[in-house]
């Protein structure tokens, strides 16, 4: 080799690298100043992270208060109601039992009338026997009997005498039971007006428990009303959302993003869950005690871990990755062949629009935990719902 080429080529490197290598530095110093500043530029501030996250928090747990006091709310009105019933029936059995008393107070009365009447009729009587009895002198009877001994008619003295003291003794009896008979009705009669003024003071306050319990139950109505029309208002809105949702995964579902080397279709029911837990809505129709009425639900609905990792089902590209109106964060995932997945409840995405995902890659976290579950998963096909359930591995419970 010539050492003066050799010589050559050395010096002219020499004097090419040093600028180089400057301008190589300066390139790296500006890319690095750029990222360092886009960097700061999308990091969130942690406080306002924070703080959102807790609002969201407290949304959520307000939320399921609600959903428990209407249903707690829904109990009450019917015990309330039969309260009100068992109420007012008893204030009926009162008046009706007042009404007896009273009837029976009446009759007792006129029968102590009755038996006062007789009693003087026979007190009347008994004096007139008396009188007619003094009558036959002061001997009495046994002169009466001593007359008949002496004129021969001895019997018939003895018969008349028989006659008028049997007589006398027999309406003596029967003046002493009548008074017994007064007393007793005079007795019972005591008693039952007692009873009576007992029945009223129940009454009253019988009446002023029906009152109250009405009054409660017609509150409680009141403020189930309003809770009912809210409840309507907010069903409407869930089906609004339902039909937005249906609206953009149809729009989705035009554009052909992703072609894979294998079709989703071979590895149906064997697919991953997106995160483990459990079913706590399952695909189809379902009956809202809330809404008192019934509703579709297209996917499933999970409750699963707080925090834990949302992940592909199966390989594809992802064609939303943002918040949605009623669904919160959602992904939705091009598995192609016109298959879509769909993950809804994130509490942070962490995809982005286009990007290639495999099976297991991560999507998304989990949010806080729910009622009616904090992950929403659905699949798919020609823009149809189908239930997840005969697409995943089924040693889920």
């Amino acid at each position: 080799m010539n050492p003066g080429i050799f010589l050559t080529a050395t010096g002219y490197w020499g004097a090419c690298g040093r600028p180089v290598c400057l301008i190589v530095a300066t390139v790296a110093v500006v890319l690095g100043l750029g990222l360092q500043g886009w960097t700061e530029e999308n990091r969130p501030d942690d406080d306002q992270l924070v703080t959102v996250r807790n609002r969201i928090e407290k949304y959520e747990k307000r939320l399921a208060t609600i959903e428990r006091e209407t249903e707690s709310a829904r109990l009450d009105l019917e015990r309330l109601q039969t309260e009100a019933d068992l109420a007012e029936a008893r204030v009926e059995e009162v008046e009706l039992e007042l009404t007896s008393s009273r009837d029976e107070v009446i009759r007792l009365k006129e029968e102590t009338a009755a038996i006062s009447r007789d009693l003087e009729e026979r007190k009347s009587w008994l004096s007139t026997h008396l009188v007619l009895a003094s009558l036959l002198g002061r001997p009495g009877p046994l002169q009466l009997v001593w007359d008949g001994a002496q004129g021969g008619h001895l019997e018939d003295a003895v018969g008349v005498v028989v006659t008028l003291t049997a007589g006398q003794a027999q309406m003596v009896k029967e003046y002493n039971r009548m008074q017994e008979e007064r007393a007793a009705r005079q007795a019972e009669l005591s008693r039952t007006l007692e009873r009576a003024g007992r029945e009223m003071a129940e009454l009253g306050e019988r009446r002023k428990a029906f009152q109250k319990a009405r009054r409660e139950m017609d509150r409680r109505l009141t403020r189930l009303d309003r809770q009912e029309r809210s409840a309507e208002t907010e069903l409407a809105d869930m089906r609004a959302r339902e039909a937005a949702l249906e609206r953009l995964l149809a729009v989705v579902g035009k554009k052909k993003r992703f072609t894979g080397k294998e079709s989703i279709q071979r590895y149906r029911g064997a697919l991953p869950w997106p995160a483990q837990g459990r079913v706590i809505r399952t695909f189809g129709k379902h009956y809202l005690p809330r809404y008192a009425t019934y509703t579709v639900c297209n996917g499933l609905r999970l409750g699963v871990a707080p925090g834990v990792a949302v992940t592909a089902l199966f390989p594809g590209q992802v064609a939303y990755a943002r918040h949605f109106k009623g669904y919160g964060n959602m992904v939705v995932v091009d598995h192609g062949g016109e298959v879509f997945s769909l993950v809804a409840g994130l509490s942070s995405i962490h995809a982005r629009m286009d990007q290639r995902v495999e099976m297991g890659t991560t999507l998304g976290i989990a949010g806080l935990e729910k009622e009616d579950g904090n992950l929403y998963l659905e699949i798919r096909v020609g823009g149809k719902p189908q239930d997840p359930k005969g697409w995943l591995q089924l040693d889920k419970k």
